[in-house]
Formats: structure tokens, C-alpha cells, sequence
């Protein structure tokens, strides 16, 4: 079979993969290579500098500094979306006739150009980004609200811009019936992880764990929910917060409730920490989007304890223990944490979630569909 060539059009650095959004492009740009795609590298850079490893994955990379400029807040297009505009990147992509994968709205400011639509253009949707925005402004103050808001009013004017996309493919069932009403060529596609080996699958380590970027005010939302509400209740159990960036507001709560913060863990370290844990806590703030901290810690040997919004728009309840209120979330911490861990059923379940979610199969799939095979 001919090697295909695919132009990918990420919104960041997608390495290392050490936030949601960037575990889902760099192991979907891992799984392209493996199919066979010769891979061209677009990425919008502020502040993650140009690892070399991706260069295993890519025949070539190419860099574009993401412009934050005063004018951009009063553009009529969302900011996240003018800030990602350059001319570099658009003679780049009119260099061939190769199809194009567009990670997020982010990316999108060139996909109404008359010689883009000449192209194949596919477009990846991380969220549902107006009601992202939406929920960002309800937990912001001053003038990030202002801001949130106006961008969240935006980026719902500007979503209608994915009906030009050839192809859309969303990151959950329920963001599909969504999207189709803007482009009936949509595609469910699940978020792309490692695909780790289970046989090494180990007996997990006493104590309790919330991972994710700390910086996030969904991520702190949730953080503060725990050392508010369930952490003072159950003092004898040892609880680790592990992420990007926490604020001393969070680092100074958890102290005076025991919990340990690890903050900026390399990705060794996260990945250790969630492979150890004997229960994984994540009560989620928002319903957009897939949370690839689910994801992550469902591929561990631990229990995850998650709220019905974590499971919005996805099927992966059967594999976790559900809780919705500080009782639950008390209840169910106190009876798994003394509870054996059964390691051959975690493991089958793992097969079965990691079967369920392979970034290869799936793509491979629409591909053949759509034809780009």
C-alpha cells in the first residue's frame, strides 16, 4: 500500500502529553504513523518549545507562534481562533493536495478559504467550546468573566464555520448528535491514549488520587469540592492531588486537611502515581468534551470513583463506581480503600476499555469509510 501523507494542525505543542488536549493529538498523530501516514506537522507554540521527539512521528514540523494581541479581543471571530491566525501556515498547507486534520475550532480560521475547500479537511471538536466557555465564566471573576462570556457568545456564532469541514469527528456520543445538526458527516471517535501492557499490571499502593491540570478552573473547582466536603471526613486516608500549576489558595487548603499536593510531576512521575493508586477521585464540573484523566485512570489497577457528569456522553460508567454527592463520594472512598483490589478482573476489564477505545482501530475505520485509505 502507498504511504498516504496527512497535514495535522494542532492548537499546542503536542509534547510532552501532558494535558488533555495534548494526550489526544500526540497519540492520535502516534497511531497516523503507525497505520503508515506520513505525518506534516503544524503546531501553534507558546511556551513548550519544539521537542524533538516528535520528530520520530513526522516527516516534517513546522512552528507558528500564537499572536495574543489587544486587537484580537475585539475580533468578531472567538480569540482562540484569531490569535491561531498565519499566513505562513496557510501557504504551508497549499503546498500539496494532501488532506488536512484540523485539532479543535482553534484551527479552524482558514477553513472557509476558497483553496482549503478545494482540499479533504477534516476537523477534530475537543469540546463543545461555547458551553466550555460558558462554564468558565461561571466560576471566573472581574474581567477573565467578561471575557469568558464574550468568547462563549463567539465561538457559538463561529461554530457554524464546521459545516464547510468535509468531516467532522467528535470526542463523544452525545457532542455527535450535536455536531451532526452542523455537519452530517460526523464521526464518533474516541480519545487516543497509550495503549499500555496490562500484563504489568501491579497491586496498587494505599492511598487516593485527583489528577489534572491544577491550573484549570474546572480542575480546581473540583480539587476544592474534595478538600471542602470529603477529605476533612476521612482523615485516616491518605489523599494525593498531582497536577500542572496549583495556586496557593490549593496548596495551603490541602495542608491544613493533610491531602499532599505534588505539583508539576515530570510525566514519569504522574504516570506512576496514577498507575499506584489504589482509588482514582474524579468528580467532574463540566459535561463538554471527554475527561482524559478518566480515560488515564481507567488503565490503571485502581478504582475510579466518579459523578453521573463525567459519564455524560460516554459509556464508560460499567467500569467505574459512581458518586454524586459528598456522601457518596465519602462512602464509597472509605469501602473500596480497605476493600483487595481483584487484579485478573482489572485486567480483563482494562483489555476490554482498551479494545473499546484503540486510536488505531478507530481510525482506521472512518478512514476506510471516508476513503482516505
Amino acid at each position: 500500500m502507498p504511504k498516504k501523507t496527512i497535514h495535522l494542525v494542532s492548537l499546542d505543542v503536542p509534547f510532552p502529553p501532558d494535558y488533555g488536549g495534548m494526550t489526544d493529538v500526540f497519540y492520535r498523530l502516534k497511531a497516523l504513523h503507525e497505520l503508515g501516514f506520513s505525518i506534516i506537522l503544524h503546531c501553534f507554540t507558546y511556551g513548550r518549545g519544539k521537542p524533538k521527539e516528535l520528530n520520530k512521528y513526522c516527516e516534517k514540523i513546522y512552528f507558528y507562534n500564537r499572536k495574543k494581541q489587544i486587537k484580537h479581543f475585539f475580533s468578531k471571530r472567538p480569540f482562540i481562533v484569531e490569535s491561531r491566525r498565519s499566513k505562513l501556515l496557510l501557504n504551508n498547507l497549499l503546498q500539496d493536495n494532501f488532506p488536512i486534520l484540523l485539532e479543535g475550532l482553534h484551527c479552524c480560521y482558514f477553513l472557509e478559504h476558497p483553496e482549503i475547500t478545494k482540499k479533504t479537511v477534516l476537523v477534530r471538536t475537543h469540546n463543545i467550546e461555547h458551553k466550555y466557555y460558558k462554564g468558565l465564566s461561571q466560576d471566573a471573576f472581574g474581567w477573565k468573566k467578561l471575557f469568558f462570556k464574550l468568547e462563549a457568545k463567539k465561538l457559538k456564532s463561529y461554530e457554524t464555520i464546521l459545516s464547510k469541514a468535509d468531516y467532522l469527528l467528535t470526542i463523544n456520543q452525545e457532542e455527535q448528535i450535536h455536531f451532526k445538526k452542523i455537519n452530517a458527516s460526523c464521526f464518533y471517535l474516541p480519545a487516543s491514549l497509550p495503549q499500555p501492557n496490562s500484563k504489568k499490571l501491579t497491586k496498587p499502593k494505599n492511598y487516593v488520587l485527583f489528577h489534572g491540570n491544577l491550573s484549570v478552573p474546572e480542575n480546581q473547582k473540583a480539587v476544592f469540592f474534595l478538600l471542602k466536603k470529603v477529605i476533612p471526613h476521612i482523615p485516616e486516608i491518605t489523599f494525593y492531588i498531582a497536577g500542572k500549576n496549583p495556586n496557593s489558595k490549593l496548596i495551603s487548603l490541602a495542608e491544613k486537611q493533610n491531602a499532599k499536593v505534588i505539583a508539576n510531576p515530570s510525566q514519569e512521575e504522574m504516570d506512576q502515581l496514577i498507575a499506584h493508586a489504589k482509588i482514582h477521585v474524579l468528580p467532574a464540573v463540566y459535561s463538554t468534551g471527554l475527561k482524559l484523566k478518566l480515560l488515564a485512570a481507567l488503565q490503571s489497577s485502581g478504582i475510579t470513583i466518579a459523578n453521573d457528569i463525567m459519564f455524560k456522553g460516554n459509556d464508560l460508567e460499567k467500569y467505574c463506581i459512581k458518586a454524586n454527592t459528598p456522601e457518596e463520594f465519602i462512602s464509597a472512598i472509605k469501602f473500596h480503600y480497605k476493600k483487595p483490589i481483584d487484579l485478573p478482573h482489572r485486567k480483563k476489564q482494562i483489555e476490554n476499555f482498551l479494545n473499546e477505545i484503540n486510536p488505531k482501530k478507530h481510525l482506521n475505520n472512518i478512514f476506510k469509510e471516508i476513503e482516505l485509505f
